[in-house]
């Protein structure tokens, strides 16, 4: 993503928020949902991977038995094996054809959002992006890499996180593309600076997005 630095460890985002946020803004855009190729290709790995696992078992436990009834079984098992390819991969296309796939539409556009958004705010914000699925240290302490949100953006400032009020009822983080353009978007931004460079960790946003909290 252009301008935006991708964060591949968790020392790497630590490192990020203790130092740069010294004197700017720390936005980091965290996610699961960054290429829905790689997670297909994920589930399609693990599904054979299970379907080669059970023909492969039965093939040993089967080694015993007459050559007649070795091979009806063996037919049978492979079969099985196949069957339960089929079940996976039917599965996976339904996972990543739904919600899935409005999650991954919205990661895009907030990342996009943010491309755009960095160059103007470049003097007091520094953006970074994470996968969750790579970096997992975060997703239990900020409730982060499950399927109910597409992202999380979050602030950091001075290593302290920076929660922001936008009338959604959550103010740890954005979790939700509701921005015409980035003007929409811009007042969160500044908002969490000013709290930061005052020494709070929350403040309210004159922007409010309430009616999103009503959707979800």
């Amino acid at each position: 993503m252009a301008n935006i630095t991708v964060l591949h460890s968790a020392w790497d985002v630590d490192r990020h928020i203790v130092l740069d946020s010294a004197e700017k803004l720390v936005l980091i855009r965290f996610s699961s949902y960054t290429s829905a190729a790689d997670e297909a290709e994920e589930f399609s790995r693990q599904a054979r991977g299970g379907a080669a696992a059970s023909s492969s078992t039965a093939v040993e436990g089967l080694s015993t038995s007459s050559s007649a009834l070795s091979t009806r079984k063996r037919k049978r098992n492979d079969a099985d094996g196949s069957d339960a390819y089929a079940a996976a991969s039917a599965t996976t296309a339904a996972l990543l054809s739904a919600n899935a796939d409005e999650h991954y539409l919205r990661t895009r556009q907030m990342d996009a959002l943010l491309s755009e958004l960095a160059p103007k705010v470049r003097k007091y914000c520094t953006m970074y992006l994470v996968d969750t699925r790579e970096v997992t240290a975060f997703n239990d302490l900020y409730e982060l890499g499950h399927d109910r949100d597409p992202f999380a953006v979050m602030f950091f400032y001075r290593n302290r996180h920076i929660r922001v009020d936008v009338g959604t009822g959550n103010n740890n983080k954005i979790n939700f593309f509701a921005f015409e353009d980035l003007y929409d978007f811009l007042p969160i931004v500044d908002a969490a600076y000013k709290a930061g460079r005052q020494g709070r960790s929350i403040t309210s946003c004159d922007r409010k997005f309430s009616t999103v909290a009503l959707r979800r």
